[in-house]
């Protein structure tokens, strides 16, 4: 039985794809690669993201629904040819999806778990990748914040030498009109 978290149909394909629904951070990354809203954790798939999955996936969905119209529907991919696999899933309520097989072939049979450890290996990378991306996003930014301090204090302080000068040469130029008028008092006199 998936969790009911907002997340069971990732889980129930991370189930059939995976054998490991909680690989479906995984699948919701592949799937929102074609299908940009999913981003958000949580945000419940619909029949577009079935479409996606199985074309991404290249395996051929069957949903079992609990609607009397609907028993069941097919998704599969765009490619012309026949997928090798094919998943089963069940639609409840219309609300929750879960991960379904056949009675005789029981889950602790399905194929090693070597995959499985292969996508939380994948997750794993991916999550350190990201943590490390990051990272050096906020050293970057960290840098220029230090680049900007830097500038800020290159100019203040050149902004007080300016004014140093500018004060100096006003005196100076005060000082030169005063003597010019004493100069000129001492010959009028």
């Amino acid at each position: 039985m998936m969790k009911s978290d907002g997340n069971c149909q990732f889980r129930a394909l991370a189930d059939q794809l995976y054998q490991n629904s909680d690989c479906h951070e995984l699948v919701r990354q592949e799937i929102v690669k074609q299908n940009m809203s999913l981003s958000t954790n949580s945000q419940w798939g619909d029949e577009v993201t079935l479409r996606v999955a199985a074309d991404v996936y290249q395996v051929k969905i069957i949903l079992i629904t609990s609607i009397k119209l609907i028993p069941f529907m097919e998704f599969l991919p765009k490619s012309q040819k026949e997928p090798d696999k094919v998943i089963h899933m069940s639609y409840l309520a219309g609300i929750h999806f879960n991960s379904i097989y056949k009675k005789n072939k029981e889950k602790g049979s399905r194929s090693s778990s070597s995959s499985s450890s292969a996508v939380w290996m994948k997750l794993q990378r991916k999550k350190e990748n990201e943590a490390k991306k990051k990272e050096e996003e906020e050293k970057e930014r960290k840098d220029m914040e230090k680049e900007e301090k830097k500038k800020d204090k290159e100019d203040k302080k050149k902004d007080k030498e300016d004014k140093k000068k500018a004060k100096v040469q006003k005196e100076k130029k005060e000082k030169k009109e005063k003597k010019n008028r004493n100069h000129h008092f001492h010959y009028s006199e």
